[in-house]
C-alpha cells in the first residue's frame, strides 16, 4: 500500500476526548484531520478521506457513517467503542442491507491492544493500527522481538532516522 502522504485525510466522526486527542496526533503524522458530527459533514469529509475513525456513539450517526465509509472504501475504517457498541453497529449495518462480508473491513473495536486507557493512549492505539493497516503490516510485534533489519525493504543506509 501507499505510504502516508502529506495530503492524506483522516475523517474523525464524533466529538469528545478521543477525537480531541486524535486530531493533533494525526496532524503530527502529516495527515489532514477533519472532524464530522453530522451526516452532512460525514458525506463532505468522505470525498478525500483515506481513513475514517468513528468515535461517535450516537445511533443516528455512527451506523450511517460506517455505511457511508464502507461505500467510499477508504484504506482504513475504525470504530471506537465497546464490544456491545460494535454489536449494535453490526446489527444496524446488517439490518440496513450490508452483509457480514461487507462489514469485514471495519476495525472495531479500533486500535491495537497496548493497554490504552486515557484518551490520548486510545488515540495512539487507533493511529498505530491505522498506520499498520495502510502499510500492510498484519503481523505486529515489538521491534525488540524481531531479527534482521528494521526496514527490510530498504538497503543499508537508505532508512531515514530523525535526530533530535
Amino acid at each position: 500500500m501507499d505510504a502516508v502522504r502529506e495530503t492524506d485525510r483522516l475523517l474523525v466522526v464524533g466529538k469528545g476526548p478521543v477525537s480531541d486527542a486524535l486530531v493533533p496526533m494525526a496532524l503530527d503524522l502529516g495527515w489532514e484531520a477533519v472532524v464530522a458530527t453530522s451526516m452532512d459533514e460525514v458525506t463532505r469529509g468522505l470525498a478525500r478521506a483515506k481513513a475514517v475513525v468513528v468515535t461517535s456513539h450516537d445511533t443516528e450517526v455512527d451506523g450511517p457513517a460506517l455505511a457511508a465509509a464502507l461505500a467510499a472504501r477508504p484504506a482504513y475504517i475504525g470504530a471506537m467503542g465497546s464490544r456491545r457498541n460494535q454489536a449494535r453497529r453490526r446489527e444496524w449495518l446488517l439490518a440496513n442491507g450490508h452483509t457480514e462480508a461487507d462489514i469485514e473491513p471495519v476495525h472495531g473495536p479500533a486500535g491495537l491492544d497496548i493497554g490504552a486507557d486515557a484518551p490520548a493512549e486510545i488515540a495512539l492505539s487507533i493511529l498505530a493500527e491505522l498506520v499498520a493497516t495502510i502499510r500492510g503490516k498484519t503481523e505486529l510485534r515489538s521491534l525488540k522481538d524481531g531479527a534482521g533489519p528494521i526496514h527490510p525493504e530498504l538497503g543499508p543506509g537508505e532508512a531515514f532516522c530523525p535526530t533530535g
